[in-house]
């Protein structure tokens, strides 16, 4: 999983931007078979994500969001074609599953999420979750 959050070099700690390699093997976390790569970046109002799944399909996709968590899993299966027998020399494509969660800053606002699949990348709209306004009470 990771936590997307702006760093504060005053109040965060600086061994947090080391990649994982650098890191005591303790805190290393396993890694599904393969893990797609995403971009993820912040406008006015809301997030936005594009995740690299080259061969998924859009029906092998799930996009959950749970207040300002995004999970996504994605399954490439093997394709194969009937009476064909293959002897592989190189194979280098992933398959299996993934899944991949991402933290936010803020909330999103799940019933407006909205996502699309183009040419193996997902890409996701995630608006913010608007904060609860204070309601002023009629006193009986």
């Amino acid at each position: 999983m990771m936590d997307i959050a702006r760093w504060d070099p005053l109040q965060d700690n600086p061994f947090d931007i080391f990649p994982a390699f650098l890191r005591p093997a303790g805190r290393r976390q396993s890694q599904a078979a393969w893990t797609p790569r995403m971009d993820v970046y912040e406008r006015e109002g809301a997030y936005g994500m594009a995740v690299e799944l080259p061969g998924v399909k859009k029906d092998a996709i799930q996009v959950s969001i749970y207040d300002n968590r995004v999970t996504i899993n994605a399954e490439t299966r093997e394709e194969k074609e009937a009476g064909n027998e293959e002897t592989w020399l190189l194979r280098e494509r992933s398959l299996g599953k993934t899944t991949r969660s991402v933290t936010l800053p803020e909330a999103v606002d799940e019933a407006a999420a909205e996502a699309r699949h183009v040419d193996g990348v997902l890409y996701l709209s995630l608006p913010k979750k608007q904060a609860s306004r204070s309601k002023r009470l009629t006193i009986h």
